[in-house]
């Protein structure tokens, strides 16, 4: 620790602690930063993925289901309000799924699937060929609406795993600055010196 011996401006030695105070505070501001996103990440993928997710299934049995009604019985009237309760339930599903954040290629599937719900209620009671051929391309634009939960899920939990490990960093940054801090402190409370060196004079009487 000889090095400690040449610090003589014990100003600037304050502001080399105080510079070093910052980086810590520093290190723990963007520690919180960092949890907020991952926070933030995770309520996304909540809000966003998997209740999505899940109003996409809702919607692919409620197709279903009509069709099943259809299958059983051609004759529509007679299934009219059951298949009007579906068809209802099946809106009202949409309209959830309709409030959760979209992806540029998420919001022009679900405007085809929009589309391709209102020409499935025209054809529902009149005419059950043009309902399924719409109900098939509903359910192909629900495939793709799920998949891209899927891929958006995984870039969600890829930049929780990035800010997790930025954390770490700051973490482990901010213990090292503390040991520095530490060091530095313990250096000059072992080496200080007066500001003016004394210097002994020989005793005259010794000669």
């Amino acid at each position: 620790m000889k090095w400690t011996f040449s610090i003589k401006n014990k100003l600037l030695t304050s502001g080399i602690l105080f510079v070093l105070c910052l980086l810590v505070l520093l290190s723990n501001y963007l520690d919180r930063i960092h949890a907020q996103n991952v926070k933030s990440a995770i309520t996304t993928l909540y809000e966003d993925r998997l209740i999505a997710d899940d109003y996409i299934l809702k919607m692919t049995v409620r197709i279903y289901q009509i069709r099943e009604v259809l299958h059983k019985d051609s004759n529509a009237l007679s299934n009219s309000d059951t298949l009007r309760s579906l068809m209802a339930d099946l809106r009202g599903t949409l309209e959830a799924f309709e409030k959760t954040k979209f992806t540029p290629t998420e919001e022009t599937v679900a405007n085809e699937f929009n589309d391709y719900i209102n020409r499935m209620e025209s054809h529902l009671m009149n005419n059950q060929d043009d309902y399924k051929i719409y109900s098939n391309k509903a359910l192909i634009s629900l495939q793709q609406l799920a998949a891209v939960q899927l891929d958006e899920s995984k870039l969600i939990m890829k930049r929780a795993e990035s800010e997790y490990a930025s954390i770490k960093a700051s973490s482990r940054f901010a213990f090292a600055i503390t040991i520095i801090i530490f060091l530095v402190l313990q250096a000059i409370a072992f080496s200080g010196q007066p500001l003016i060196s004394k210097t002994s004079t020989k005793d005259p009487m010794l000669n």
